[in-house]
């Protein structure tokens, strides 16, 4: 279940890869029930499909989170990334969403932030995940 939401508008030639009810429906269907907020964010250089971070509690934020970023696009490219986003980035997000989720808070894995971040530029997804 997504707890925020927080949208930038865009200019006329621009739109949103991510539908915020594809991502809750993907949330419910895994039984992810940490907090987790979404921003979608207007970059002047499009091609940041999905970024998103898992955080640990801290004296500020008493609880696990998972803070998602979904970027803009350009009319043309709105299509494709949208396929993209759908048949290669959620399916790989989940994945490794699910499989932090699995480890235990001592995990070696945990020495750096866990960060999932997905690109799409000239028709290529470039996925990067920093834990595994």
């Amino acid at each position: 279940m997504i707890n925020s939401i927080s949208k930038e508008k865009l200019p006329k030639n621009c739109g949103y890869i991510l539908k915020t009810e594809q991502l809750n429906m993907l949330l419910t269907e895994n039984n992810i029930t940490t907090h987790t907020d979404l921003n979608y964010h207007y970059s002047k250089e499009p091609g940041c499909l999905l970024r998103a971070y898992y955080w640990f509690p801290n004296k500020n934020i008493p609880y696990y989170r998972i803070y998602i970023q979904s970027g803009s696009f350009l009319s043309a490219d709105i299509k494709s990334a949208r396929k993209a986003m759908s048949d290669i980035v959620l399916p790989e997000f989940i994945m490794w969403l699910n499989h932090i989720l699995s480890l235990s808070e001592n995990s070696t894995l945990f020495n750096v932030q866990p960060t999932f971040s997905a690109y799409f530029k000239n028709g290529e997804v470039n996925i990067k995940k920093d834990t595994e």
